[in-house]
């Protein structure tokens, strides 16, 4: 199994040139099927697709993890460089109406940052969307967990991010954050979103509902970029736990969460930038 990365913050490799950056991330899955994972904002995903050799055609099915625009932007283009429909998978709270409520000494203000299209745009140009919950068998060695099991109260650090029920603007339960795992011949890989759900709690959970005790890997955005420093240490403290071999970071990670994990795991890291590969 391969899992490249067609759209992420930052371009990791010189070649092929052309490759683009964007706030976001996307990766494609390559076994017995093609699977997509998310597809940035939309600004690199074709393009970048095209310049690594691949397809549009040759998705078998789209996930996303989750309903913001910077992992659901690419979907639309995507579906209308395709010749045919194609399932995508997610956690029916995507498509809440998420924004970014922001707090300044001059006022306050709303960005809106979930899906750019309405749901029946998507289906019109091919999206055969199918709604997951909890955990969730995608294909052959590709499973799906979202409504993550967390502590009562729970609440995420990131104190902007909100959804919006009609002029009622409450707090984002995160419950569509949906993470993948992989059962691959090096041992169970999991690729995440941007963790939104914690990714101490997506591990713990991932471990609960799967009886796995360790993870081969851990890829993607760890939302760890606004933690607080004592939930970055519980997170070193989870992938011990887990004997993770390899931990490969981007997107909302941040450089400071990232360097931390780089200097406990050495070796063992990553930078999981446009272009960058891993083989299970």
């Amino acid at each position: 199994m391969r899992v490249t990365v067609l759209c992420e913050n930052t371009v990791g490799v010189p070649m092929p040139k052309g490759l683009m950056g964007e706030h976001g991330l996307s990766f494609l899955i390559e076994d017995k099927n093609t699977v997509l994972y998310d597809t940035g904002q939309g600004v690199g995903i074709i393009n970048n697709m095209g310049l690594m050799g691949r397809n549009v055609n040759v998705i078998d099915k789209i996930i996303i993890s989750h309903g913001h625009y910077d992992h659901t932007g690419g979907l639309l283009p995507v579906l209308k460089q395709r010749e045919s429909g194609v399932p995508v998978y997610l956690h029916s709270d995507a498509f809440k109406n998420k924004i970014a409520y922001i707090e300044t000494p001059e006022g306050n203000f709303e960005i809106p940052i979930g899906f750019q299209n309405k749901k029946e745009d998507y289906e019109a140009n091919g999206a055969e969307f199918k709604f997951v919950d909890h955990f969730t068998q995608i294909d052959d060695q590709i499973y799906a967990i979202a409504d993550i099991e967390r502590p009562e109260g729970w609440k995420t650090w990131d104190v902007r991010l909100k959804c919006k029920d009609g002029d009622t603007i409450i707090d984002d339960s995160f419950n569509d954050d949906l993470s993948l795992l992989l059962e691959t011949d090096s041992g169970p890989v999991v690729l995440l979103g941007c963790a939104h759900a914690g990714v101490v709690e997506i591990l713990d959970d991932l471990s609960s509902k799967t009886g796995h005790k360790e993870f081969h890997a851990v890829i993607g955005g760890t939302h760890l970029g606004s933690a607080p420093e004592a939930y970055i240490n519980r997170a070193m403290e989870t992938f011990k736990k887990y004997n993770v071999k390899v931990v490969g970071t981007s997107h909302c990670t941040g450089f400071h969460a990232s360097a931390i994990i780089m200097s406990h795991f050495k070796n063992e890291f990553a930078i999981a930038s446009v272009g960058s590969a891993f083989d299970f």
